[in-house]
């Protein structure tokens, strides 16, 4: 009971932000479409062709994706993150739409194929431009987490409606009649996205769109090659990715073949997946407000191992169900946690491109993992594939167990430190880790109406935010200007290691956050675009007579 009121907590705390709870409810029904549509489609091949053509049309349906996302994510570093959205959204819909018609039609079966590959297409820039704008929404670290673990729940809610709607439908009457029924979500998460507020994306003076596309779209793979959380996270999305794809196909086959059940329980066999996806993220919000993101990473991946072992170990319905309801849970308690230690650490300005780069690794695993269960069938059986799928995840957890430590969240950062810390020009391009860090390491001093803070002359050793109160500065012992909340000084002699150009006083009681020296050089100086808005903020702030560095 206690871990459900959490979970409980999570969601009223992030729906008290609308346009974080709009991004759910659009989630729900994109989720919803996207698996209704899959299951459809499967049993749709396997009725034509069997397990091969399952697994041959799911490459259909992804490998497209591959193509599409790196543009995708270019998309949504460019453009309005709310515009990407509402367009894919509105396009999924109506080529949704036209897989229903051509299915109710009788329409030669290649036609139904090639949409369910431009359905990819369409739909490639979501993930990207949903996972970029999910911290410029949040107000604080813990929002972003509490909206990621109700991202998942979302996602699991789709899943699960979807999975259970198509296994009556398909029983009922067929692909067709859920091809239109995911239409017309796709369509309800358009109408949802566009009660979002609207967001611009900034400029960045050299900003790397003059040199090419191509530059543009590598920029994420570098970005993840040359961040060692960034490769680690990516690391564990892709090989989910790969179980994901895998077990998309061997869930048609499990049903069919090995337990010799009705197509409908195709349908409620990824219902018990999405079940125990949301029944796990109790547990996640309990890891998660203890700084346990990786431990959830871990624990996931063993428990999605053992659930898969079990099914072939003991290939009888009850278990089959039983396992599959484990999988959903380890699956989303590692899908969650990874896409939350690549929101923290990638940096807003290319983190729609991080992500689109991950999502074309997420599709061309998944594609790979479908593509595989057919081989891994004709040389080892359904029980034999289902062990090496098993293996695959537990292995990564032991392999990768130090390295995941290191990326601990830790302690929850203080919400008015981290709000004055991203809302300075200064630290707004960070990475949300280094904020969150840079929060942690902010000190609170009270200066009394006519205490000097700074002193013109002498060594600078801190970096200064205001949380309330009022400040003059004066040069040369001349008025300068007033600073409030929310405004900040400190950081002229600490970048040009010169000491203070100016003094600076509080005219009322003040109160301040300080960030040592140390801290400040850093956190600024190794991340370019904070770099450049500190060197621009010293210089409007030179002073009178002085040259530039």
């Amino acid at each position: 009971m206690r871990r459900l009121g959490a979970l409980l907590r999570t969601a009223r705390a992030v729906f008290e932000n609308p346009d974080l709870g709009r991004m759910q409810v659009s989630w729900t029904a994109m989720s919803f479409a996207t698996w209704g549509f899959a299951i459809a489609l499967g049993v749709y091949a396997f009725d034509l062709g069997g397990s091969i053509a399952v697994g041959v049309v799911a490459a259909i349906r992804l490998l497209p994706g591959v193509f599409a996302t790196p543009f995708a994510g270019v998309l949504g570093d460019r453009h309005s993150r709310r515009l990407v959205l509402l367009a894919c959204t509105a396009a999924t819909a109506v080529v949704l739409g036209l897989a229903g018609a051509a299915a109710a039609l009788d329409a030669p079966a290649a036609i139904v194929y090639v949409l369910a590959g431009l359905f990819t297409v369409v739909s490639s820039p979501y993930i990207p431009a949903e996972g970029a704008i999910f911290p410029t929404l949040a107000r604080t670290p813990q929002e972003l987490s509490a909206a990621n673990v109700a991202h998942g729940v979302a996602d699991n809610l789709g899943f699960l409606l979807g999975a259970v709607a198509s296994g009556f439908l398909l029983v009922a009457s067929g692909p067709a009649v859920v091809f239109g029924l995911t239409a017309a979500a796709s369509a309800t998460a358009a109408l949802v996205i566009a009660g979002v507020r609207q967001d611009s994306r900034p400029e960045y003076a050299g900003s790397e769109a003059a040199s090419g596309i191509l530059a543009e779209i590598t920029l994420g793979v570098r970005s993840i090659l040359s961040e060692q959380g960034l490769r680690l996270a990516a690391s564990a999305v892709v090989l989910i990715s790969v179980f994901e794809g895998a077990a998309d196909v061997l869930v048609v086959t499990v049903a069919l073949q090995l337990l010799d059940l009705g197509r409908g329980s195709v349908g409620f066999l990824n219902a018990l997946w999405g079940l125990g996806a949301v029944a796990s993220s109790a547990v996640l919000v309990s890891m998660i407000d203890r700084g346990r993101l990786t431990v959830a990473l871990t624990l996931g991946c063993m428990l999605t191992g053992i659930a898969t072992a079990l099914t072939g170990a003991w290939a009888v319905p009850v278990v089959a169900y039983v396992a599959w309801l484990g999988i959903g849970a380890g699956f989303n308690l590692t899908d969650v946690a990874a896409r939350t230690l690549l929101q923290r650490l990638g940096s807003d300005e290319v983190l729609g491109r991080v992500m689109g780069t991950l999502e074309t690794a997420r599709v061309a695993a998944m594609a790979l993992g479908s593509i595989l269960v057919p081989v891994a069938l004709a040389l080892f059986g359904v029980r034999g594939a289902l062990f090496a799928l098993a293996a695959m995840l537990p292995l990564f957890a032991i392999l990768r167990s130090s390295a995941l430590r290191s990326f601990e969240i830790g302690a929850p950062v203080s919400e008015q430190g981290y709000a004055l810390l991203r809302g300075d020009p200064i630290f707004e391009p960070l990475p949300m880790a280094t904020v969150e860090r840079l929060t942690h390491g902010l000190l609170t001093l009270t200066a009394v109406p006519g205490e000097e803070v700074i002193t013109e002359g002498e060594r600078g050793d801190h970096f200064y935010l205001i949380e309330s109160g009022e400040v003059e500065v004066s040069e040369n012992g001349e008025f300068r200007c007033l600073q409030g909340p929310g405004e900040s000084f400190g950081e002229v002699a600490l970048l040009r290691d010169v000491p203070r150009t100016a003094t600076v006083r509080a005219r009322t009681q003040t109160v301040l956050m300080a960030l040592e020296r140390e801290h400040f050089i850093g956190a600024v100086t190794g991340h370019d675009r904070s770099h450049e808005a500190a060197r621009a903020t010293a210089e409007e702030r030179r002073p009178t007579g002085a040259s530039a560095p």
